[in-house]
């Protein structure tokens, strides 16, 4: 099987995903917070609305591998409620599957279930992050392909982890240049807040990016540091930032998921971001997820990219 998909927006091809089922009924009100959930859901309705949302990425002719189908049956005795987060896991880069290591123990099992599941479709297995490196994959966003920009506010990615997939990145040529992004501790992942729609146009949300200077890293160079808007001026040429309230900060308004060069996928309520993005020649598709924003992700969080392609 091809695989790759270190961009945004590059034309996506297949994606991984995994479709809810019963164990959405463990998110009590007692237990959601614990499982990281912002609320209890109705386990039905978030299955309803994923599929909606998995049908409208077939219909755009994107190829959904779901995650249920490649798992054992002893798998799912395992399996928590976030496991619909299947972007949380790696990344898949052209050399292989670089495996992410969770900071909640509930999570843990995730990415190993998904490394397994993807050597089942011929996707090897490049590295993993390793104890007592922390790194999900919410925390990465890919501006282009030769950069990547790492989200960190030490909890769900820490430094050990951002030093382990750095190295693994840079040694092995996938990326010419990494950016670390230090977020507020209240921030849980980058992809929340920022996120490009194309080369020259990104979401983003001003305290959560620009609170502290990134740290750029390339090979066989010394470390730069500046504010984020800096260095994608100097990068992306006449690339526009469109700015997003707190407000729609909590209402996953930066977290969408891009089909092709200025086409994504938004929640329906964003109404304002919808409007800015088509004023600015955008394709925008709404979905619904009034069931799955609940457990405290959007659709780029729910899709794992394997191939993007040109």
């Amino acid at each position: 099987m091809e695989f790759g998909a270190t961009c945004e927006y590059h034309p996506l091809r297949k994606v991984l995903m995994f479709r809810p089922g019963i164990e959405i009924t463990q998110v009590t009100k007692d237990s959601y917070q614990e499982l990281t959930f912002r609320d209890v859901v109705y386990w039905r309705r978030f299955q309803e609305e994923h599929d909606t949302f998995c049908e409208l990425l077939r219909q755009e002719n994107v190829t959904v591998i779901l995650l249920n189908d490649l798992l054992g049956e002893q798998d799912f005795s395992i399996i928590d409620p976030n496991m619909v987060y299947t972007r949380d896991t790696g990344t898949i880069t052209s050399a292989g599957f670089i495996q992410m290591r969770m900071a909640h123990q509930v999570r843990k099992p995730e990415p190993i279930l998904v490394a397994r599941s993807l050597k089942k479709l011929g996707i090897t297995l490049l590295g993993s992050i390793e104890a007592p490196g922390l790194l999900e994959g919410g925390d990465l966003v890919y501006p282009d392909e030769q950069t990547l920009f790492i989200g960190s506010n030490g909890f769900r990615t820490n430094e050990e982890g951002v030093s382990q997939i750095t190295k693994v990145a840079l040694e092995k040529n996938l990326i010419d240049k990494i950016v670390i992004v230090p977020l507020p501790s209240w921030r849980v992942h980058l992809d929340g807040g920022l996120m490009f729609i194309d080369k020259d146009l990104f979401l983003y949300h001003p305290d959560s990016v620009e609170t502290f200077p990134v740290r750029v890293i390339c090979k066989d160079e010394p470390i730069e540091f500046l504010p984020l808007m800096d260095f994608i001026r100097e990068n992306f040429d006449a690339a526009e930032g469109i700015p997003i309230s707190d407000n729609e900060l909590y209402l996953f308004g930066a977290n969408v998921v891009c089909l092709n060069h200025r086409k994504c996928l938004i929640y329906e309520w964003n109404e304002r971001i919808i409007d800015e993005l088509r004023e600015r020649s955008v394709e925008v598709l709404p979905i619904q997820g009034g069931e799955l924003s609940r457990g405290g992700g959007g659709p780029h969080c729910m899709t794992l990219p394997i191939l993007r392609k040109k």
